[in-house]
């Protein structure tokens, strides 16, 4: 397939510190922007295996590599991509976008996304800069999904953080549900639990129980369909920060939103890089 990223991506070192885009130190920006591009590198037309009679490398994995076209949406000035590796450099491109403040970044991505429609790309995405897709499967999965539900329903992933050594919890999955009073105040357009078969299991999505992913991905169609709404870039900041909610509240106000069940978390998940939420549990 060939798939559209937009990465929202923004560090100010005199920022308020609350998320490691406003602190001071760029290391943890860079290594978690750097794994990400790489990590996105990995499911892409590279892929060969070894023919161990004549020691050359063919073409493998053709039927699940794509075409990953990666824009990073910055404000021109508040970066870490000047300090990325030289190897890093040719696997992107920046986009310079002049959104009101940095905290409104990732409106400018959306409506990148929308200036590329006649593009034509299977797929749509959108990324916070920090998550990192470990699944070769991830956008075959919402693809399926798509084809399986339509143009009016929308698969997030549960997001996971893992850490480098063994813990009291090895696989984090850090959107738990919300409180029943936020949920029915962001009014989501619930669909019908969907139970389909898998292995000797079954798969279970339901409409999530907390909304956010820090990404999303759309095909043409239902990118076209949102930005022809009235609400389209209607920079509505009400979700917890303009940061998640741009990622999510025009979503909630377009689409029928599921998530693999957190008993199936894992069919379709991503990684949130580092351990920021992992930090907040407490060892008896």
């Amino acid at each position: 397939m060939r798939i559209l990223l937009a990465i929202v991506h923004y560090w100010d070192p005199e920022g308020d510190g609350y998320h490691q885009s406003l602190r001071p130190n760029p290391a943890p920006r860079i290594a978690a922007l750097q794994d990400q591009l790489l990590a996105l590198r990995r499911l892409g037309l590279r892929r060969s295996y070894l023919h161990m009679g004549d020691r050359c490398a063919y073409p493998a994995d053709e039927a699940v590599r794509h075409q990953i076209d990666v824009r990073i949406i910055t404000d021109g000035a508040h970066h870490v991509l000047d300090q990325l590796d030289p190897a890093y450099a040719g696997l992107f491109e920046e986009v310079p976008t002049q959104p009101s403040t940095g905290r409104m970044l990732g409106f400018e991505a959306q409506h990148y996304l929308a200036s590329q429609l006649d593009a034509e790309y299977d797929l749509y995405g959108y990324f916070e800069d920090d998550l990192v897709i470990r699944d070769p499967f991830f956008f075959r999965k919402m693809h399926w999904f798509h084809r399986m539900m339509g143009d009016d329903a929308v698969l997030l992933p549960q997001r996971l953080e893992l850490v480098g050594a063994p813990s009291v919890v090895d696989r984090f999955y850090i959107d738990g549900p919300l409180a029943s009073e936020d949920l029915e105040a962001l009014n989501l357009l619930n669909g019908p639990v969907v139970v389909v078969p898998f292995l000797e299991e079954q798969m279970v999505f339901e409409s999530p129980r907390n909304p956010h992913a820090g990404c999303f991905v759309l095909t043409q169609a239902q990118l076209r369909h949102w930005s022809s709404q009235p609400h389209w870039l209607d920079r509505d900041c009400s979700f917890i920060s303009p940061l998640e909610s741009a990622a999510t509240l025009g979503l909630i106000k377009t689409f029928r939103l599921y998530k693999p069940a957190l008993e199936y978390a894992s069919w379709l998940e991503v990684q949130h890089w580092g351990t920021s939420f992992h930090s907040l549990l407490e060892v008896a």
